[in-house]
């Protein structure tokens, strides 16, 4: 079972490279992700200096997460710029609509764009696996229609294939938890705003520091935050000293009431109300 298991990624391995190394250069849209820096590390060894890794940076990107992707570049040996975006400047970006993710990947990737066509590069590839197509992604839209090319979907690689190969290749961040935007956690309908996005930065900052908790969510819902996490990191919070501090810090930002989710973190992204319950972390009167 475990050959067949160590063929089937070898072939898809030998797919995605096979199809990279057709390419007269390429552009990978380098997040602080397993799945985008897997297709970096799989397009350095394909084309060598013909490809870049370029990483967008905007308002809506989590603290960190740029020196993430910096540390990613210099560790697997590829050429890594810097794109600024402007989405948040966008009407139909920043009022927060169902498919918000749309206008923020089609920003992207016409910078992406341009900056291929100035290196006269063919391509530009993202790190999208056979188990987004399961989520609801606007982005994956934007996508398509900028000629995005996908080669861990075009060898089907799964979301665990990734993380085995990432493993495989020796990839620090092989086992990182997802990291989406801060918008993503502003309720859909809700304009999304610097202040916000600052807001729940600083949240999400904080709580790290102070717990070491790994895969971590604050939503924002009119002032209100909701603190999610893994369940199995759930017990992390059960200590009221730190749930006073925490509660105290996030009211200190600018939040108006602080609670956490006690079902915790699950997969897919939710922006809109919970409908599970919810644990103020510490009682105090308004």
């Amino acid at each position: 079972m475990l050959e067949h298991i160590v063929s089937s990624i070898d072939l898809k391995i030998d797919r995605a490279l096979r199809a990279i190394r057709e390419l007269d250069g390429a552009v990978v849209a380098l997040s602080a992700g397993v799945d985008s820096s897997l297709v970096a590390f799989f397009a350095h060894k394909a084309l060598a200096d013909r490809a870049i890794a370029a990483t967008g940076v905007s308002e809506s990107l989590p603290p960190g997460e740029l020196e993430v992707a910096i540390r990613t570049a210099d560790e697997l040996g590829i050429k890594h710029v810097i794109v600024r975006t402007n989405e948040l400047h966008n009407q139909d970006y920043s009022s927060n609509p169902a498919d918000r993710c749309y206008y923020c990947k089609d920003t992207l990737y016409h910078e992406l764009r341009i900056l291929a066509n100035n290196l006269h590069f063919d391509a530009i590839l993202d790190g999208t696996h056979t188990d987004d197509l399961s989520d609801d992604r606007p982005g994956l839209k934007a996508a398509r229609e900028a000629g995005v090319q996908s080669p861990l979907l075009e060898a089907g690689f799964s979301k665990q294939d990734v993380r085995n190969a990432a493993r495989r290749f020796g990839l620090s961040i092989w086992d990182k938890p997802a990291m989406p935007c801060l918008s993503s956690r502003v309720a859909h309908g809700e304009p999304i705003t610097e202040d916000k996005l600052a807001a729940i930065g600083r949240a999400e900052s904080f709580i790290r520091s102070l717990t070491g908790v790994r895969n971590l969510r604050v939503r924002y819902e009119k002032s209100l935050a909701r603190i999610e996490v893994s369940p199995e990191e759930r017990r992390l919070f059960f200590d009221e000293n730190l749930m006073n501090q925490v509660d105290r810090q996030l009211r200190e930002i600018g939040f108006s009431s602080v609670t956490l989710d006690l079902r915790g973190y699950q997969r897919k992204e939710r922006s809109g109300v919970s409908d599970s319950w919810v644990l103020p972390l510490a009682d105090v009167s308004p």
